[in-house]
């Protein structure tokens, strides 16, 4: 017989991860795929996004899955029937489904449910506190709002710098160079082609934010202060929930910017040491995934959970991450 087991998807902008975890807490399988945030994709690309994910772990362990948690970046709080039916579709079993905002899977994944704030600055951004009441969210608004923090938020800080200097209108800056190499072009006005192509969605732009840490990292002065007005941003909103909850100290970061970038871990830390001064934050690595944390989410809703259930996932992963 085959054995039963949940599947946690983390569904971010720019890639899904998703892992298949036996009722023991042992990971199955673990697979990727693109981004299935349908706000800037569309619902039809993201459901097929996800469905590679979910087919391909199914492939592997077979049909005789329980529930497919999934965190998506699309997401604030928790689907309603239509956005699930929508994002099933016909080749998913929408009564399986239970779709949370990836920040919340993050959160779940460092607190295991206790109180807690999560900072994630990945393509985009946004801050979730579960203060032992429910959860509250800061941020993550989009691209076209504001996602202070982001990889998109640093890149287009990046490129905008490197118009005015191309202008003649801001200060010197190795980002028109950098912003020439990453686009692949010879000329400034070549950019515009670039930049407003069909397929130069969010998750492109984003992209360059590695090359504005990188020019920061070498001293240019502009990418600096970029890094530094970005990080003030998203400090600002971790520092405006956190004075909502005395008895939330420990704050989790997550996201490809603070998990590759020293710089915005310690700008990020020495801002919020200027915005809460009145108690002691710990800052701290989710010890599981998110896709881990979407599948606690759903062990402790069916009040499942156990110490040994935890050992063994992050036994498991760890075996997988080294095998893989």
């Amino acid at each position: 017989m085959e054995e039963k087991y949940v599947i946690g998807i983390d569904g971010g902008g720019t890639k899904t991860v998703g892992a298949a975890v036996s009722m023991s807490g042992r990971i199955l399988a673990m697979r990727k795929g693109p981004g299935i945030n349908y706000n800037n994709i569309g619902m039809d690309q993201a459901r097929g996004n996800l469905y590679q994910v979910v087919s391909g772990l199914v492939q592997d362990c077979g049909e005789n899955y329980e529930a497919l948690y999934i965190g998506s970046a699309a997401l604030e709080y928790t689907a309603g029937p239509e956005t699930i039916q929508a994002m099933a579709g016909d080749v998913m079993d929408p009564e399986k489904m239970v779709i949370e905002s990836d920040a919340y899977m993050a959160l779940m994944g460092m607190t295991l449910g206790e109180p807690g704030l999560i900072a994630i600055c990945g393509t985009g951004s946004m801050l979730v506190m579960d203060d032992g009441t429910g959860q509250q969210i800061m941020g993550g608004w989009g691209s076209l709002l504001n996602d202070p923090g982001s990889g998109y938020a640093v890149a287009l800080d990046g490129i905008r710098a490197a118009v005015r200097n191309w202008e003649g209108t801001g200060e010197s800056t190795v980002l028109g160079d950098e912003t020439l190499r990453y686009f692949g072009i010879n000329r400034p006005r070549q950019l515009t082609e670039k930049i407003y192509a069909p397929n130069c969605g969010v998750d492109v732009i984003a992209g360059f934010s590695e090359n504005v840490f990188i020019a920061a990292e070498r001293g240019d002065g502009v990418a600096v202060q970029i890094i530094q007005k970005q990080m003030d941003e998203i400090a600002k909103e971790a520092a405006a929930l956190l004075k909502k909850a005395p008895n939330v100290k420990n704050v989790g970061l997550y996201g490809g910017i603070f998990q590759h970038q020293r710089l915005a871990r310690t700008l990020f830390s020495v801002r919020m040491a200027e915005k809460i001064e009145d108690r002691t934050i710990h800052y701290l690595t989710p010890e599981y995934p998110p896709e881990l944390g979407a599948a606690i989410l759903y062990f402790k809703k069916h009040h499942m959970m156990t110490d040994d259930i935890l050992l063994q996932m992050k036994k498991s992963y760890q075996e997988l991450v080294k095998g893989g």
